[in-house]
């Protein structure tokens, strides 16, 4: 048992420094200042919003232990960091979710779809914003976005959402996070 805790707790501080890493890399290759304030003695998580020229999404970090309910309340919150865009239309509810056997199934409300913008890239970045904020907490290998209990094909007319997706690290600037 102190042996597994050991590894979960090693595996957390790598897992941070990759994280920390990727957004220092992020700021240099940018040239811009991304602050980070968080007490690192204490849980907290990233949740991932727009880059401003809209190039990718930019993780900022929020104290707490970083459940489901928390991560999407942050998401629906929308940035705390000037400069970064907020991925969720206006008037989403998240209405739910329900977990099985590694996917994490997200009911949102109708305004997911009826009230996006619309484009490839702000379709990958709403898309997106969710499955990376919500990949890797509490044994979440997939995301399965639904909308009003029901099963979508997309967002906008680019992405495929019939299938669960994976954490895409290219869109956070890393292909090894």
């Amino acid at each position: 048992m102190r042996l597994k805790r050991g590894v979960a707790m090693l595996s957390g501080v790598l897992l941070l420094a990759l994280v920390v890493g990727g957004v220092f890399h992020l700021a240099w290759e940018k040239r811009q200042t991304l602050p980070v304030s968080v007490d690192v003695k204490q849980p907290f998580y990233a949740v991932y919003f727009g880059s401003p020229d809209g190039d990718g999404l930019i993780p900022e970090f929020r104290q707490g232990e970083g459940t489901i309910d928390e991560r999407v309340a942050s998401l629906l919150e929308g940035p705390r960091l000037s400069g970064s865009v907020g991925v969720l239309p206006k008037d989403v509810r998240f209405l739910g979710y329900s977990q099985r056997d590694g996917t994490l199934f997200l009911n949102f409300s109708h305004h997911l779809i009826t009230n996006h913008p619309g484009g490839s890239s702000s379709e990958i970045l709403t898309v997106y914003g969710i499955v990376n904020t919500l990949s890797g907490v509490q044994g979440v290998q997939k995301v399965q976005i639904l909308v009003e209990n029901r099963l979508i094909t997309t967002l906008a007319g680019h992405l495929d959402l019939r299938e669960p997706l994976s954490k895409d690290y290219e869109l956070i600037g890393s292909s090894h996070l």
